[in-house]
């Protein structure tokens, strides 16, 4: 038990005194008699044995009242886990070029389908490669000509993946198309506003904190419309602090494609390099991926990179326990009272 205002005990050394004090004048208070041997044959009273009650209920009825004062306090050491996350936004190319199969493995499964069960795992955790990000931030971007905002940030994993499993490839003509420099800016305005809106006027922090901001970019052609090029949008990123991991989910070439001796530059095509470009400026990673193995891979690789931050906090919890000195007070008073108005009332 601790005390919040210790600085009370000190009335316990006046009323000290005044006990001490008070005891002496009893001890030297006497009536001149001619002979005590008659009196001390005689009996004491019940009200002769009980003077000395009230004195000492005041004095203790005071000590209670100082302890009550000085505020005793109880405490309870806690220890608790803090979850440092991530915000983390996921961009999804849903051209027309998304409906297409992945083919390299046999699979008649789209694109767009493979990225999506994928994008859910990562989220939510696949059992297998995929942990989880239950203590991270997330939102997704979907683009194609126009990129548009389908999940705002949010801790809600379940809408999260029930929105993912809700996206489908874009089939108008006139909004087909690959806008991933328009996506990777929207994605960057979205994580620099939830940073902004992290603490109130008095700089108190009101959403939850998080370690570090990402943008996962997946796409599968070239940026070909839109008002932000990509490395518009990269430099943007890069001045809010986010990285970017982009993704080129594609048909790598190969050095028999091509049919001769070439360097690893040379086989990349214009969208491998503004990608890869995308994420050396941001310190993000560009990787490749063909099917759904090799995507999870890629991810897998971005869930070892981006972890967040368990951390114990040992906290003490305080409980004021002043109540059963200042019961204990009133009680002591009530039975001052009474004696006084009762058996020790005193007749002028």
């Amino acid at each position: 038990m601790t005390f919040a205002w210790p600085w009370a005990f000190t009335a316990l050394a006046p009323l000290i005194l005044f006990a001490i004090l008070h005891w002496i004048g009893q001890r030297h208070r006497s009536i001149a008699f001619s002979a005590l041997h008659h009196m001390q044959r005689g009996q004491r009273s019940i009200r002769q044995q009980l003077l000395w009650l009230p004195p000492t209920l005041y004095l203790l009825c005071a000590v209670a009242v100082i302890f009550a004062l000085a505020r005793p306090q109880k405490e309870r050491e806690e220890i608790r886990e803090v979850h440092e996350g991530i915000a983390i936004m996921m961009l999804i190319d849903i051209s027309s070029s998304m409906d297409m199969n992945t083919g390299f493995s046999g699979s008649r499964e789209t694109r767009l389908e493979a990225a999506k069960h994928v994008l859910e795992g990562f989220v939510a955790g696949d059992g297998d490669q995929l942990s989880g990000r239950p203590h991270d931030l997330v939102g997704i971007v979907s683009f194609a000509r126009y990129a548009d905002t389908v999940c705002p940030l949010t801790l809600s994993h379940e809408a999260v993946t029930y929105i993912t499993r809700e996206i489908q490839v874009q089939d108008r003509p006139n909004e087909d198309g690959t806008a991933y420099g328009d996506a990777a800016a929207l994605a960057s305005a979205h994580l620099k506003m939830y940073e902004e809106l992290q603490h109130d006027a008095q700089g108190k922090s009101i959403i939850p904190e998080i370690k570090s901001k990402i943008i996962v970019l997946l796409t599968d052609g070239e940026n070909n419309c839109g008002t932000h090029l990509p490395t518009q949008a990269a430099a943007m990123a890069r001045e809010w602090g986010i990285r970017i991991y982009t993704i080129n989910f594609g048909e790598q070439l190969s050095p028999s494609k091509t049919g001769g001796n070439v360097s690893a530059s040379d086989l990349m095509s214009p969208t491998e390099k503004t990608l890869r470009e995308m994420a050396e400026m941001t310190g993000g990673i560009y990787r490749q991926a063909t099917d759904s193995d090799s995507l999870r891979a890629v991810y897998a690789e971005i869930d070892q990179l981006e972890k967040s931050d368990l951390k114990p906090i040992a906290y003490t919890q305080k409980e004021e326990a002043f109540a059963p000195f200042a019961l204990s007070a009133l009680a002591l008073l009530c039975g001052n009272i009474l004696l006084n108005t009762t058996v020790l009332r005193r007749v002028p």
